[in-house]
């Protein structure tokens, strides 16, 4: 506990590349402990995957199967989902610049649309723990 609680107590925890893991018992446990506390304490979180967001359980890619259906409900309950997609700048030549970043994002598809509850562009902004409105679940502070 001592190595996790400054993660858990972090103003601000990014969590990139949720799911790339090598799932365990030991990284569920870890993983949903951390995201609990997170979500009972109200405290911001922002988590990134390259895994799809489909209801197919059969996808072994799928963000469900590789977080499990637990941490899986819990997501939905506490984030929007925002969803991209582009180029990689790791496919970069070692001298590539701005305009081959741009020609690779144009090769993608391009941007997903943002879900049907978004009515205007995505803008990320920080707010005060005490301004936070999640839209379920019974956190709070006692």
């Amino acid at each position: 506990m001592d190595i996790l609680r400054p993660v858990m107590d972090a103003e601000l925890l990014v969590l990139d590349d949720l799911g790339a893991e090598k799932p365990s018992e030991w990284v569920e446990e870890t993983i949903n402990l951390i995201v609990n506390t997170r979500y009972n304490e109200r405290r911001p979180t922002i988590f990134t995957t390259n895994f799809e967001d489909v209801p197919d359980e059969a996808d072994l890619d799928s963000l469900r199967v590789r977080v499990g259906f637990r941490l899986h409900s819990r997501l939905h309950e506490m984030c929007d989902f925002l969803e991209y997609d582009g180029g990689d700048y790791r496919m970069l030549p070692s001298n590539g610049g701005p305009d081959d970043l741009t020609m690779l994002w144009k090769k993608g598809r391009g941007r997903r649309p943002l879900p049907s509850r978004a009515n205007s562009p995505a803008r990320a902004q920080l707010r005060e723990p005490k301004e936070l409105n999640w839209p379920g679940g019974k956190a709070g502070r006692g």
